[in-house]
């Protein structure tokens, strides 16, 4: 089969210049150029038939209106791209803020069906020699519109492609669509009888056509009973449906210190009634993701590892990071992040830094954070006696130790039991100045250690605890975190790099 006579052939079934190069297996860069495609494939064709790769912004000259694609139904058309590019424009896309843009398109069942027949009537023009049972003879629709669509949207649009960027989705349909899956229907039963036996009722989808529909599995003769081979010509184009637009997902992340022993990590809610007025949460997206967001409720705050209530988290703060949905943009001035960064100082209650927009690869991080990193409290304890340099040299611990640890009651209701071993690695001590029954003790552990059961013990729960140490009861008065051993996010001044601007 010579390139010359499948063009032919193709051409007298009313196949477009561009179907005719997915015939031709052509690749992205050889749909800008048609004509010299053509021409290093050693095919003749007319050189007006052939689109031209226009401008944009030009409006290209009005040419007689050409007969409808019998395989893409015109979606790969001028016209059509002129209703597409039009389409979005009239949508809500001026309000996203997004290099990168990617196209998600909705085809229409008709358009596998019609490659099927297509597939058909090459084996009978060809034979089965040039044309395989099992691999298509054309660039399959969908890798075409990535081809051919993506880069021609993205020039109009302004825009580069990109997959994480602005998801535009299109809804496209076809007059024909209903009388054709109805036939498929009837078809499926004739076709896979065993099967449908067992369906009550007979669920038509694109998965089904693209792993059942092909010649090595499904006769010319029987699927010409109910479809044309080839297939049809058609009166009408393909319909733009609808045009949706989902921003895209965007990640900021930071460091945040809580200041406040008054302030829960996420919202508190116990039998329906709101406990505290305020979380660590809803300060950061109140004050970071409306910057992004209109639904500030679908945004996920994720940090890593949390504090209690009664904990400050002080030092470099805690890594934390925002899963923006939808974003209206996909990237923020360090003028922006400073205003943001002090807008949420002025709370009093939390305090963030190092704001930045980050990949989404990167929130790996906080989970790696918040079960293998090294962390450091501060803790004020509290003895029932003074305390005694035995005490205090039982206290001074250089080396790691392993404890186990069951789930503290105080969250049993939404953590399973377990018995869970952690690694402490260091305890240092002293007494408090003013008040010889208080002790200021540092540790440094693995994350996921519960501190405060860690001192007390919990009636045995935790073995060894530092009670258990010294021999005596001893109470926890007040924690701090002062250090997390995760060095994400990059350090970013955003406040110095505003100065330089």
């Amino acid at each position: 089969m010579k390139n010359q006579e499948l063009i032919n052939y193709l051409e007298s079934c009313g196949v477009c210049r561009v179907c005719q190069l997915r015939y031709l297996k052509a690749r992205g860069h050889e749909y800008r150029d048609m004509q010299k495609t053509f021409q290093r494939l050693d095919v003749k064709v007319t050189e007006e038939d052939v689109p031209k790769d226009d401008t944009p912004g030009e409006q290209p000259a009005k040419k007689p209106r050409l007969s409808i694609c019998s395989t893409c139904l015109g979606l790969f058309s001028k016209d059509f791209q002129t209703q597409l590019i039009a389409g979005i424009l009239q949508s809500d896309f001026a309000k996203y803020d997004s290099e990168g843009i990617v196209l998600a398109i909705s085809l229409p069942m008709t358009l596998q069906l019609r490659q099927l027949s297509m597939w058909f009537a090459l084996q009978r023009k060809f034979g089965r020699a040039s044309v395989d049972d099992n691999c298509a003879p054309d660039v399959p629709i969908k890798e075409a519109v990535k081809l051919i669509l993506h880069p021609i949207v993205c020039a109009q649009l302004g825009k580069e492609y990109d997959a994480n960027g602005m998801m535009i989705n299109i809804e496209l349909r076809h007059s024909t669509e209903t009388d054709d899956v109805a036939k498929l229907v009837e078809l499926n039963r004739a076709a896979f009888p065993a099967k449908a036996a067992h369906q009550k009722r007979i669920e038509i989808s694109r998965g089904l056509l693209e792993k059942q529909y092909q010649p090595s599995r499904l006769k010319a003769d029987l699927f010409e009973k109910y479809l044309p081979i080839p297939p049809a010509a058609v009166n009408d184009p393909l319909q733009l449906q609808s045009i949706e637009l989902a921003g895209p997902l965007v990640c900021v992340a930071g460091r945040y210190r809580k200041l406040s022993r008054e302030l829960s990590h996420t919202p508190w809610v116990l039998n329906g009634q709101r406990i505290m007025e305020d979380s660590i949460e809803e300060i950061i997206v109140r004050n970071v993701g409306m910057h992004f967001s209109e639904t500030p409720e679908k945004i996920t705050f994720m940090s890593s590892g949390r504090e209690d209530v009664d904990v400050r988290c002080l030092g470099k703060g805690r890594p934390f990071v925002l899963e923006i949905p939808n974003s209206r943009c996909s990237s923020m001035t360090h003028q922006q992040a400073f205003d943001m960064e002090q807008a949420v100082d002025l709370t009093g209650k939390v305090s963030i830094h190092n704001l930045q927009v980050v990949p989404r690869e990167q929130l790996t991080h906080i989970k790696t954070g918040e079960e293998q990193k090294r962390k450091y409290y501060r803790a004020l304890c509290v003895l029932d006696e003074p305390v005694t340099l035995e005490i205090l040299q039982k206290l001074q611990i250089s080396e790691s130790f392993d404890i186990q640890q069951k789930t503290p009651i105080r969250v049993l209701h939404r953590r399973p039991l377990h018995t869970r071993p952690r690694t402490i690695f260091s305890v240092k001590t002293c007494v408090q100045r003013d008040n010889p029954r208080l002790l200021i003790i540092d540790l440094v552990s693995q994350a996921g250690t519960y501190i405060k059961e860690l001192v007390h013990g919990e009636f045995g729960r935790t073995a060894p605890s530092i009670s258990s140490i010294i021999g005596k009861p001893i109470d926890i008065l007040a924690l701090d975190v002062v250090g997390i051993d995760l060095d994400w996010p990059a350090d970013v001044n955003n406040a110095e790099n505003v100065d330089k601007c």
